[in-house]
């Protein structure tokens, strides 16, 4: 990460089973993607609200990416319990 008048912040948000994903798209604005989790939550937006630059657009598609092998490793796990094992939450 990096101050120099780039983008600058660090969120980690566990997610239990009270979780909200929405997509939220205007006709002549940029979009907003929402993650819920409980009463915490994140909202990503472009910070040009009305013109998309490359870089936008590859921002959005490598978010697409990371968030398909989030899903895929998750199903992954799933699929590898033992039939009727249900994980523990921490205490």
């Amino acid at each position: 990460m990096s101050s120099s008048g780039g983008s600058f912040a660090h969120l980690g948000i566990h997610v239990g089973a009270d979780w909200m994903v929405r997509c939220d798209t205007y006709p002549d604005t940029t979009p907003i993607l929402s993650v819920d989790a409980g009463s915490s939550g994140v909202s990503f937006s472009i910070a040009a609200r009305t013109v998309i630059a490359a870089e936008a657009v590859a921002f959005a598609r490598e978010l697409a990416c990371q968030a398909a092998r989030f899903a895929a490793d998750c199903e992954r796990l799933h699929a590898a319990r033992p039939d009727g094992i249900e994980g523990h939450e921490a205490a």
